[in-house]
């Protein structure tokens, strides 16, 4: 290790790329880390289709599916209720590390008169991907609203 630090002292460029070259070996050893565990959250949503819009006419139709949306996030999203109003449906966030998807369904108006859409916002707080992913429980949770149909 010595020979090395005299070696830098006399050159002193050969020091800077040698820096350069840790520098960039850490690079890349980060870049294939974070590259990794980005793929893993997407590797569990490739079966999975996106499924369409969730829409309702003011009146029954949009009560039965808020009303189902609720009735989905009680039963199948595994947190506390936070919030449910006519337009917000919110769950608790979960404890520490949980890798419990916190859930936000939204009901907002469309441009067409009376017609309205229903929006599932799945957020992940863990490092490590949600289980159920988000792109399942969202499936899970247009098939179980759009049941009413």
């Amino acid at each position: 290790m010595g020979r090395l630090y005299l070696y830098i002292a006399q050159f002193p460029r050969a020091g800077r790329s040698l820096r350069r070259v840790r520098y960039l070996r850490l690079a890349l050893i980060a870049g294939v880390l974070f590259g990794a565990c980005s793929c893993s959250e997407l590797a569990g949503d490739l079966g999975v289709s996106k499924p369409e819009q969730i829409r309702c006419q003011v009146g029954p139709d949009c009560d039965l599916k808020w009303e189902r949306a609720y009735t989905w996030v009680v039963e199948s999203s595994g947190l506390k209720l936070k919030t449910k109003t006519d337009g917000l449906i919110k769950t608790a966030e979960s404890p520490g590390n949980d890798r419990t998807l916190v859930v936000i369904i939204t009901k907002n108006p469309t441009l067409q008169s009376g017609i309205y859409k229903i929006d599932f916002i799945g957020k992940c707080l863990s490092i490590w991907s949600c289980i159920p992913s988000d792109a399942e429980s969202r499936t899970s949770f247009a098939n179980f609203v759009s049941a009413a149909d």
